[in-house]
């Protein structure tokens, strides 16, 4: 907290006036007889106090000014900041069917503003793998959760696609990655995390079934007044399961 300024309180010329004056004054006598001063008067001679000078209580509002002026420019820049959206608004086209996911997932996820999706087509002779990239942020009103998802859809076509699906990236995090096996999602789950000593933080899906490979990525952070957060990591992780075993119910076996 600032501390007030030298001579923010006493100053020169506080507290009570000098002893010359205050009591009888040179050159009177004693009262005379029925004389005498009014009834809550001060002596004869006195009249009205000095005046307290205002010097120190000016030089004190001046310098705890300049400190909140100081202070204030910051703050607001922090406050624009901070109030500044992470989000933006939903394109008008809706999601294909690879990448449908249910409204309520979406809002617990805090990632309901759709941003559109990608398509491509590899081709190598008769062998094909086509692709769909989906992803959502927060909506324009949210200034927290900066988050974003992301899904990518992968089907293999043609020769001995189902077995080149199971042979491909789901289950091939590099060793340096924190990773667990999932039950109940796809043939093949894996749930990798995607931590790290920032606030960014996040989790990755990464399944098999049938001829697709699919990979659910939830990453971010929460914004903070000064400082970022990561995401809590079971926050993460719920909400990568959860956007990938609604693809999967969609997906054909």
């Amino acid at each position: 907290m600032h501390q007030p300024a030298q001579g923010y309180g006493q100053g020169p010329g506080f507290g009570p006036p000098s002893g010359q004056g205050y009591g009888q004054q040179p050159g009177y006598g004693p009262p005379q007889p029925g004389y005498g001063p009014p009834p809550g008067y001060g002596p004869p001679g006195y009249g009205q106090p000095p005046k307290k000078k205002k010097t120190g209580l000016i030089v004190g509002l001046v310098v705890g000014g300049v400190v909140l002026l100081g202070l204030g420019i910051p703050g607001g820049i922090f406050a624009s900041e901070y109030y500044s959206s992470v989000g933006k608004a939903p394109v008008s086209q809706q999601p294909p069917a690879e990448c449908q996911v249910s409204p309520e997932v979406l809002n617990k996820a805090v990632t309901t503003s759709y941003q559109g999706v990608r398509e491509n087509e590899i081709k190598a002779g008769k062998i094909v793998i086509k692709q769909y990239g989906c992803s959502w942020l927060p909506p324009e009103s949210d200034n927290v959760h900066d988050r974003s998802l992301q899904i990518m859809v992968y089907r293999h076509e043609g020769p001995d696609a189902e077995k080149r699906a199971a042979e491909s990236s789901a289950g091939s995090a590099a060793p340096s990655e924190r990773q667990q096996q999932v039950q109940g999602i796809g043939e093949k789950a894996v749930l990798v995390t995607l931590d790290t000593d920032s606030a960014f933080s996040g989790a990755e899906l990464r399944y098999t079934q049938g001829v697709y490979v699919v990979i659910v990525t939830y990453k971010g952070w929460d914004k903070g007044f000064f400082t970022n957060s990561p995401i809590p990591p079971a926050e993460s992780a719920e909400a990568a399961k959860s956007v990938g075993a609604e693809i999967a119910k969609k997906l054909p076996r």
